[in-house]
């Protein structure tokens, strides 16, 4: 299974759990690529709906299909699941909602072969059962070199910015993976800041690619997304132990201006989705006294339209920095 006519194996992992309104269509939108030799690694989740029988139906009828079972332990212990039983040359990490465009594996291997890139970087659309298709965000938005290999360092004063911090938009070369010794955290919600963020520190050469190769699916209360109110906290975790492995790996001081770009938008992006909920006092306080600190968020490295909440927490009045997100919420 190594290669067919020589085109390298790529691991695809995608993490199910009670997936079973759109696992099949998302399933289809994998077997049906143009590109053939794959290996689909489905982390089931200790799913309790139907999720395990459609990918048994599935699976019979495709062999490149490989069903790995575990009890449920959250989508970032299951992408680790899959990364470990990964033998590709490639490895893409794929949600059970989500939906890939015809030609996407083949578009991505293509680049990376062509420009021996660690990490192939590629836009994505939002979707949803009630709204129409539109493309959300393409690299070409983001101010960095298009169709050239770059290395992270080209541009550390914004690097974090141009990569959004999630895996599904990236392809990865595995030796890459492997010799970084990186892996999800094992968080309900942002799981997969730290590993993104971390891996693009560590490639060497990255590709960003003016192509839109994936549709990301809104509005499912079942998907980490949506579950993410009731998690609001884990965003500081994941920003903490992004901080401390730049430290530990000797990356802190090159990348600190982006970092502190990104701690900053996190949080305030956090409160936004917590306005009007029991958790928008935790988490405010949260970032009064843990997050600000720890992350050195300052003005400098604030967007305009945060600094009032950011003053209001600065001196612990939680009231007024609520107060000023929704009236920015109300603007937008």
């Amino acid at each position: 299974m190594a290669k067919i006519k020589d085109k390298p194996l790529v691991s695809i992992v995608m993490p199910v759990f009670n997936a079973e309104a759109y696992l099949e269509e998302s399933l289809h939108s994998v077997t049906g690529q143009t590109y053939k030799n794959l290996e689909v690694l489905c982390v089931n989740d200790g799913s309790t709906d139907g999720s395990e029988a459609i990918l048994q139906k599935i699976g019979q009828k495709d062999s490149r299909i490989r069903i790995l079972n575990q009890d449920n332990k959250g989508a970032g212990e299951a992408r680790n699941h899959g990364l470990e039983a990964a033998t590709g040359e490639y490895i893409y990490f794929f949600d059970a909602d989500d939906l890939l465009r015809k030609k996407a594996i083949q578009t991505m291997v293509e680049a990376a072969g062509k420009h021996d890139a660690d990490i192939v970087l590629f836009g994505y659309y939002k979707f949803s059962d009630s709204k129409k298709m539109r493309v959300d965000f393409s690299p070409k938005t983001l101010k960095v070199r298009l169709k050239k290999v770059i290395s992270p360092r080209d541009i550390s004063d914004r690097l974090f910015q141009a990569d959004h911090g999630m895996p599904w938009n990236k392809l990865y070369k595995a030796t890459l993976l492997r010799e970084s010794n990186i892996r999800f955290q094992n968080l309900k919600n942002t799981n997969d800041e730290f590993f993104s963020r971390i891996t693009t520190v560590e490639a060497k050469r990255i590709l960003f690619m003016n192509k839109v190769l994936v549709g990301y699916r809104v509005e499912n209360s079942d998907s980490l997304q949506g579950s993410a109110k009731q998690h609001i906290l884990d965003c500081t975790h994941a920003l903490e132990a992004i901080h401390d492995e730049l430290v530990k790996r000797g990356y802190y001081e090159t990348y600190s201006d982006s970092y502190k770009k990104l701690a900053g938008y996190v949080i305030m992006l956090k409160l936004l989705a917590a306005l009007n909920t029991d958790s928008f006092g935790i988490l405010a306080r949260e970032a009064c006294e843990r997050t600000i600190k720890y992350c050195e968020m300052d003005e400098d490295h604030l967007e305009k339209c945060y600094l009032e909440a950011f003053h209001a927490l600065k001196v612990k009045d939680v009231l007024k920095a609520e107060k000023e997100l929704a009236l920015l919420k109300a603007k937008k």
